[in-house]
């Protein structure tokens, strides 16, 4: 057990197989001395430590007897409703809980997903035909390492990273361009066409919000030139620091998911902007009959089938604990916890945000951001000036805990030299986000208060410092 956590403390041996390099380095933090600071995670203590922690698990009791039976899988009604409230505030869009299922994570969400996009229409419903095994998926990159686990493990999808430019005036930026170039160069070198794009906003690693006019022009695309479905992937969307020049804009709240609604899906969950990472809960929100019969369980003779949150449901644990979140009041009774939360998180956020990329100016470290862009819970470092620098060898012990030898070798090594003694500070490489080019990193701002972050960059910097 660690001493700070009662954990259990995971073994090398154990994290070596975990090929996942985000989620071994989150149970990795059991190996660390208590001097270490883990940002490589993408997890929010801000929301817990500033209001969840006292106002809501603080006044939760022993698990009530109604909570030890079954619930429903993709959650019951008065789960979904208020999440379908909470997610219409958001989005700016109409939502009903009747196209709102839950998951055991988002990433279930995608996978849950990636299966039912492969049942046909009915007869009747719009929509284009169903993927199968071995089509393929765009994904701007970088992008969240689970997507593949999702698409591909079992879904049996193959997930395609549409490099962003990594140079220029429009450094990881997503245009049109990009995606339309990635789209006809896999149809000239395979013979077929990608069948779904998969858009992460706000984007994980970089931030960034994707503006409404780049949102009409890529899906009006996609809707009259392809039959590709799109995803979006929402779960940072209440990650907005204050004063963004481009507001948050959901799939929803676009024209195109008017025309075509059976072609747009979102994904959301609690993990990152509530920080209940630990709680796996996801959900899709989806109106394509195929989804919503995939998600509910189809029971006609012909199709009977049970719903897929069977396999990865949201548990009775779940239903009592989200329940008192979203039903929880402040004031006195006359505003819901969750709205008093996110305003309270929003304000946080940026506080922490500016504290941080201060921290970072003034220390010399590069890092990918426009004047105005949204941060969602990122920095992205650009290291890359340090790419081939060594001085002597990382003093780690190899029998800890090591990344994927398919990465490049000096990003490999700043990655062990920079968490090694006595900078002991973990940032995620960005080859393992499947970035376009070595050097890069992700820093979560989020992962401990502002205070412990900036203490980490001045290790940090000092490190990179003794390189020259």
């Amino acid at each position: 057990m660690t001493a700070s956590t009662g954990r259990p403390t995971p073994t090398a041996e154990l994290l070596a197989r975990i090929p996942d390099f985000e989620q071994a380095l989150a149970l990795y933090r059991g190996l660390e001395p208590e001097s270490a600071i883990n940002l490589s995670v993408a997890e929010n203590v801000l929301v817990y430590e500033g209001s969840m922690q006292k106002m809501i698990f603080a006044n939760i009791d022993l698990l009530p007897e109604e909570y030890i039976h079954y619930a429903t899988p993709y959650g019951a009604l008065e789960l979904r409703e208020p999440v379908a409230a909470l997610l219409a505030k958001a989005f700016d869009a109409p939502v009903s809980p009747d196209d709102v299922f839950g998951t055991g994570g988002v990433g279930s969400a995608l996978e849950c997903l990636a299966f039912a996009l492969q049942s046909p229409p009915r007869e009747g419903e719009a929509g284009p035909p169903p993927l199968k095994e071995g089509d393929a998926v765009l994904l701007p990159a970088p992008y969240w390492q689970g997507f593949n686990w999702s698409f591909e493990q079992r879904p049996k999808l193959k997930c395609v990273p549409v490099g962003l430019p990594t140079r220029g005036p429009d450094r990881f930026r997503l245009t049109l361009d990009v995606i339309k170039e990635a789209y006809f160069k896999y149809n000239r070198l395979f013979g077929e066409f990608p069948r779904l794009l998969a858009l992460t906003n706000p984007h994980n690693p970089l931030g960034v919000n994707y503006g409404l006019p780049l949102l009409d022009e890529i899906y009006a695309w996609v809707l009259d030139e392809t039959d590709m479905h799109i995803i979006s992937d929402e779960i940072y969307c209440h990650s907005q620091v204050a004063g963004v020049r481009v507001p948050f804009t959901s799939a929803f709240a676009l024209d195109a998911y008017t025309r075509a609604p059976e072609r747009i899906h979102v994904v959301w969950g609690f993990a990152k902007d509530f920080g209940l990472s630990g709680f796996r809960t996801g959900f899709v929100v989806s109106k394509y009959g195929p989804v919503r019969r995939a998600m509910t369980g189809a029971t006609d003779i012909e199709e009977k089938t049970h719903s897929m949150s069977w396999f990865t449901p949201v548990d009775s644990l779940k239903h009592y604990v989200l329940g008192e979140v979203l039903e929880g009041t402040v004031n006195g009774g006359t505003e819901l916890y969750t709205t008093y939360a996110m305003r309270q998180y929003q304000e946080m956020l940026s506080e922490s945000f500016e504290q941080v990329r201060a921290k970072l100016v003034e220390k010399g470290i590069d890092f990918v951001h426009t004047e105005g862009d949204n941060p969602a819970q990122f920095f992205w470092l650009d290291l890359t000036a340090y790419l081939g620098k060594r001085s002597g060898e990382a003093p780690c012990d190899p029998q800890k805990f090591t990344p994927p030898n398919d990465m490049d070798p000096d990003e490999q090594w700043l990655f062990e030299y920079l968490r090694c003694e006595p900078t002991e500070v973990t940032l995620l490489p960005g080859q393992t986000m499947h970035s376009p080019a070595p050097g890069f990193f992700r820093l979560c701002f989020t992962a401990y208060r502002p205070d412990v972050v900036c203490q980490a960059i001045d290790r940090v910097a000092d490190a990179l410092a003794r390189l020259g």
